[in-house]
């Protein structure tokens, strides 16, 4: 940016005007900047539609072309990620999202990819009180549970039961919920440039997985799950639903351990980025293995397979949030990656956030995701900051909290 675009941004920051916003746009009417903008932009709408649209005011969500920010950013990313953690993008290639893009309504709301995902957390949970934990459960997060899955968290699993026609057990609407947040999608899970609405959209992967079992009872209603019984399940929801299971074709990582993520140089922008692809890279494996060791199944709570939760394997690092802020205190697997190195990972963090905070954000940097303890040591911050304005050219940063004691 030019110093002049710069002035623009920090003064619209201090008068509460987004750097990026849709009802700004074009802001910028030429140059590298005008694309990026309207990239920046597809993504965001294009990610609000696919987790959540309550998230798009009313203004994001009619003033903007949905099914051109879906095509325009699932190639841009092909195109970013291809040969690295996707599959080569063929020159000239152009991704086509065919079918009505409409969202899934319900008699109670609209269904969302992020209420799936909240649905299967609290099944999930609910299986503590007929596993291995069913004597240490406490009965308050029960009541708590079942008032959470008997509102909008229960809508998928009130839903599913409906359109099969009958009461579906917790681990047969898990299995339907997985089914549905594995899409197709260009460059990850194909090569196929095209998907089609209904293949690549969460919500109606889901009503249509649960139509598919109308007729049909597979092994997972009378079980528990097992990988074999599962595998089948999710097969046999393909083949009746005429939607494919979306797995993941290419190699998320060149990198086999969290040091390497942590010391291979590279902007720090891609440092966070890198220690996902580390964990995802080992998730999927795992997944491959056995589909039901992921926690959305159920069995984190069932026999034997409880205990690796209480005393995890120390190469079972990556099931877990890699790196904390618990209590104010910034926390890291120590055997993995030494104080050096996870200080470097909690720099490159702070600053990728800035930039999307930068973006569309106004006031003051968030600094709920950093530790407290950093924030009130003035140098520490002053630090930072100068990272910050190193990368990105900006004069902004976070704000010191400093206790008496420390001035």
């Amino acid at each position: 940016m030019s110093q002049q675009q710069i002035e623009f941004l920090r003064e619209g920051r201090i008068n509460g005007l987004p750097f990026l916003s849709f009802k700004r746009y074009p802001q910028h009417t030429s140059g590298e900047l005008r694309y990026n903008e309207l990239d920046w932009l597809n993504l965001y709408h294009a990610y609000y539609v696919l987790l959540d649209p309550e998230g798009l005011t009313e203004f994001d969500a009619t003033s903007w072309d949905t099914q051109a920010a879906f095509e325009n950013s699932l190639e841009d990313a092909w195109r970013q990620s291809a040969g690295m953690e996707m599959m080569e993008c063929p020159e000239g290639t152009r991704v086509s999202v065919v079918g009505s893009l409409k969202l899934v309504k319900t008699p109670e709301g609209p269904l969302s990819t992020r209420t799936l995902f909240e649905c299967a957390a609290v099944i999930d949970e609910l299986f503590q009180f007929d596993g291995a934990f069913a004597r240490m459960a406490d009965p308050t997060l029960r009541e708590f549970l079942l008032e959470g899955i008997g509102g909008e968290y229960g809508l998928p699993w009130r839903l599913a039961s409906a359109l099969a026609g009958r009461d579906l057990g917790g681990s047969v609407v898990l299995a339907l919920i997985d089914f549905a947040l594995n899409p197709v999608v260009p460059g990850l899970t194909s090569a196929d440039p095209s998907v089609s609405w209904r293949e690549l959209y969460p919500p109606y992967r889901f009503a249509a997985a649960a139509k598919a079992i109308a007729d049909w009872k597979s092994d997972l209603e009378f079980q528990y799950p097992s990988h074999e019984v599962t595998v089948q399940f999710q097969r046999m929801l393909a083949k009746r639903s005429g939607l494919r299971m979306g797995r993941v074709a290419s190699r998320l990582s060149g990198f086999s351990t969290l040091r390497e993520a942590a010391t291979v140089r590279m902007h720090l922008a891609e440092r966070t980025p890198a220690v996902s692809f580390v964990c995802a890279s080992r998730l999927f494996d795992l997944r491959e293995e056995d589909v039901c060791a992921l926690t959305h199944y159920g069995v984190n709570f069932l026999n034997d397979r409880a205990l690796r939760f209480i005393d995890p394997d120390r190469d079972m690092w990556w099931l877990f949030p890699v790196f904390q802020v618990s209590q104010g205190e910034y926390r890291w697997p120590a055997e993995h990656v030494n104080l050096d190195e996870a200080t470097d990972l909690l720099i490159s963090a702070a600053v990728a956030s800035a930039y999307d905070d930068v973006l569309h954000g106004t006031g003051p940097l968030a600094s709920d995701h950093l530790p407290r303890a950093l924030l009130e040591d003035h140098r520490e911050v002053g630090a930072l900051n100068k990272v910050l304005n190193d990368s990105t050219g900006l004069d902004i940063g976070w704000r010191s909290d400093l206790n008496p004691q420390h001035r």
